[in-house]
């Protein structure tokens, strides 16, 4: 596997979650790019506690950054996202959903999770590359693309250095952009649950910081900063 300068692999057979473990290195001094892929899971996590259940072949990694003072550690869920899309096969019509999915044919194909300890992020990506836990979501296998865990992880992280780098040269502007070029949902009507509870709207944008406004019956504009966003009959359960 080639990865980029300054970016060093730690594969791993089985661990508890890679994001748990890179920032456990993180604290002993583990420096930016430190890689963590594993062959298992054995309590790898989701958005909101949820866990994210392994399937043999999948594609498990973290990559530990130390962004700098003051930047917004959530959005590099979008700069993770776009690098993500990057490395999928070129045929591929996928979606981002907000804040964290990668959609083909409106299923989940893959989920990024960022953790923060310290000056330390953990940019947790799980993949469906060869095998669904549910049976109902496509897989990279499915369409074509590549199906190596460590082939998948090294294109991944030259499109996430690559990201990265512009993320802190020129903001999140571009970020932004190439993921609205993408986005699931846009103008359609979607319930949004966060901590400050349940509403429902028509998915308007985002705002320049990455949250998503939803724009309610009445006109106003509704900002979620984080949450979830739900679409199509979900969005109304």
């Amino acid at each position: 596997m080639r990865l980029p300068d300054g970016y060093r692999l730690v594969s791993l057979h089985r661990i508890d979650s890679t994001n748990a473990e890179a920032l456990r290195r993180a604290a002993e001094g583990a420096p930016h790019g430190t890689v963590v892929l594993a062959a298992e899971q054995t309590a790898g996590r989701g958005r909101r506690g949820r866990s994210w259940l392994p399937a043999p072949g999948n594609l498990y990694m973290t990559v530990l950054v130390r962004p700098p003072e003051g930047r917004a550690t959530a959005q590099l869920s979008f700069v993770a996202a776009v690098a993500l899309g990057e490395a999928m096969d070129p045929e591929t019509d996928f979606r981002f959903k907000w804040p964290n999915d990668l959609l083909v044919g409106g299923r989940k194909i893959a989920g990024i999770l960022i953790e923060a300890d310290g000056d330390a992020a953990a940019v947790g990506i799980g993949l469906n590359a060869a095998r669904t836990p549910d049976g109902v979501s496509d897989t990279a296998a499915d369409l074509g693309g590549r199906t190596d865990a460590e082939t998948l992880c090294g294109r991944i992280c030259s499109a996430f250095a690559g990201w990265y780098r512009r993320w802190l040269d020129d903001g999140f502007g571009p970020v932004r952009d190439a993921w609205l070029s993408r986005a699931a949902g846009i103008g359609e009507i979607a319930t949004a649950r966060s901590a400050q509870g349940t509403v429902s709207g028509r998915f308007n944008r985002l705002t320049a910081d990455g949250a998503a406004v939803l724009v309610d019956a009445s006109g106003t504009e509704i900002e979620i900063a984080a949450g979830e966003v739900f679409f199509g009959r979900r969005a109304c359960s």
